[in-house]
């Protein structure tokens, strides 16, 4: 009994972790995808982005669910069947195969971040506000 609960208290601690991989990074941002426990995994990848970049000096600009490639899985499953005479001279055996092959597409949840103040972000604002307006003409 014990062991069927330690058993369960494994697989619960399992399914509730998460982590973050990178996928790739550049000077301006990177990509990361998170697996398992979408929470666990953010955080941290908050972590990475904020080592790479900064803490807080990071903007996401995508998130989501993207095509990675495809998964195919191919069963084949054989059966004989064997019958020998009443005499017992003369016996037969039948074979017979059957395959089914399926493809799908692979898919992982992955966060696209920029770096701020990198290349294709927004650009900065004037520096000190807004140029002042023109004076009124005078004798008007």
């Amino acid at each position: 009994m014990l062991r069927k609960i330690s058993l369960g208290l494994v697989l619960a601690l399992a399914a509730a972790c998460g982590s973050a991989k990178v996928i790739s990074r550049t000077q301006a941002g990177g990509v990361i995808e998170l697996q398992g426990d979408r929470g666990k995994a953010m955080e941290q990848a908050n972590g990475e982005m904020s080592r790479h970049c900064g803490p807080g000096n990071y903007q996401i600009v995508q998130e989501g669910e993207e095509a990675i490639g495809t998964d195919t899985f191919v069963r084949e499953d054989t059966s004989t069947d064997s019958a020998t005479s009443r005499s017992g001279r003369r016996s037969a055996t039948d074979s017979t195969t059957t395959g089914q092959q399926s493809t799908r597409t692979a898919t992982a949840w992955r966060v696209h971040y920029q770096c701020a103040g990198a290349a294709g972000g927004p650009p900065p604002g004037p520096a000190g506000g807004p140029p002042p307006a023109p004076a009124p003409a005078p004798g008007y």
